[in-house]
């Protein structure tokens, strides 16, 4: 069942590096005809002993023993089609999602990501935006469009030909815009997913920058910040909306109903109910 290669486990005993270098990968061992080869058993066996794996004659030895019956155990269940049971599929699936994180992930990076967003954290930034939509995956034609127009509108403001508040009123795809002039009010980290160079930017940036083009998933930025402050967290609300309706009598009536609400519950009124 198993056909071994001496030369090829000699030279995994011996890890000769230039081997590598040279583009050789001989079979180190087979099992019903599947080779594994040196460069496949010397990556699990560095993985699986890290700063352990000194590379001895014995340790390699005593490691690849295991591999071998890993491999016969793997071949076994092939052969009884084990693979093929929905219900050890599910499980295979479970263990392949938490070893993939093991190695995925970059455990210095996440570290630095984490400290970077705890301090962040700890500040509200005041920003307003121009935006200019245009999709992550749009056509480059699409793209380049959007740049240059968002450019345009940054260099009016450099030049001082237009105001930052005029601009986002007038042009910003932010529905938003022409009642706000591009004001989104204090944000703070973590900002969504897509978002990160948006929150890199104000994050560096000081009161009275304009930044920009940022590039989102969602298009293009001109960023102008205002201000920063301690960060005052999150805050659970509760509200009983009243509707204004689509006329002048309507909006007085529900006026009425919420002047009514809020007096009453001055008075001790349930809030729930």
């Amino acid at each position: 069942m198993i056909k071994r290669t001496f030369i090829a486990l000699s030279m995994a005993l011996a890890l000769s590096v230039s081997a590598f270098g040279q583009g050789k990968d001989p079979v180190l061992f087979s099992i019903q005809g599947n080779p594994v080869n040196v460069s496949e058993f010397v990556g699990i066996y560095t993985k699986t002993n890290q700063e352990k794996a000194d590379f001895s004659r014995s340790s390699l030895e005593e490691y690849l023993d295991l591999y071998i019956k890993f491999k016969l155990k793997v071949q076994k269940a092939r052969d009884l089609k084990l693979d093929t049971i929905p219900a050890l599929l599910s499980e295979l699936e479970g263990y392949r999602r938490q070893l993939a994180s093991s190695y995925l992930v970059d455990r210095e990076v996440t570290d630095k990501l984490v400290k970077e967003a705890y301090l962040r954290m700890q500040s509200d930034i005041e920003v307003s935006h121009l935006f200019v939509a245009v999709d992550r995956n749009a056509a480059a034609k699409d793209t380049l469009t959007a740049f240059n127009r968002v450019n345009d509108y940054l260099q009016q403001m450099k030049k001082g030909s237009a105001s930052f508040e005029d601009l986002a009123a007038a042009h910003s795809d932010d529905k938003t815009a022409k009642e706000t002039k591009g004001y989104i009010g204090f944000v703070t980290a973590l900002l969504p997913d897509g978002f990160y160079a948006f929150e890199n930017a104000i994050y560096a940036a000081k009161p009275g920058d304009i930044l920009g083009p940022v590039r989102t998933n969602s298009g293009y930025h001109i960023i102008k910040v205002h201000s920063s402050r301690p960060a005052r967290g999150e805050m659970e609300a509760a509200q009983i909306l009243f509707r204004k309706g689509d006329s002048p009598e309507k909006a007085a009536a529900a006026k009425m109903r919420a002047d009514s609400a809020y007096q009453a519950l001055l008075a001790g009124a349930n809030w729930a109910t």
